[in-house]
């Protein structure tokens, strides 16, 4: 069979990746806080892009693929309702602090909607510990809530 150019020799999630995945972002996430207390508004916007990225692939990793490394087709991977939830994280009404924090509650919002789901799916121990120590470095931000919901 000769392969067709837009469609993509996709893989399966691997489990330990997930689990990588799952642990790595709240590191990046725990990362923020000293760049916004520094003003460090081009940092800031590539650690959101890469909490972004993390997203993305536990998304996929639920629907059953690896990020596909030389496609030019995310788009046909994920859901409407998953693209309009990342794409809604994209929006920055000004360069601030409060848009950094903003986008990062979003993402954090995705991630428990998601999580859970990978963590039953694959077989894996939720980060609590991860979790714990960046929600506690959070919440020295001006600005961070207090307490996230996903409903």
């Amino acid at each position: 069979m000769t392969h067709l150019p837009w469609l993509d020799p996709l893989q399966p999630a691997a489990s330990d990746h997930v689990a990588a995945l799952l642990e790595r972002f709240w590191r990046t996430l725990e990362q923020l806080v000293d760049l916004l207390q520094r003003q460090e508004q081009l940092l800031a916007a590539r650690m959101t892009a890469e909490l972004r990225q993390i997203v993305t692939e536990l998304m996929l990793a639920l629907n059953g693929i690896a990020w596909p490394h030389e496609s030019v087709h995310l788009n046909s991977y994920l859901s409407a309702d998953q693209r309009a939830a990342l794409e809604k994280t994209l929006l920055a009404p000004s360069i601030s602090a409060n848009s950094w924090i903003g986008q990062a509650v979003a993402l954090v919002v995705i991630y428990r909607w998601y999580a859970p789901q990978l963590v039953e799916k694959f077989g894996l121990a939720y980060p609590v510990q991860a979790e714990a120590s960046a929600v506690l470095q959070l919440q020295q931000l001006a600005g961070w809530p207090r307490s996230i919901t996903t409903a």
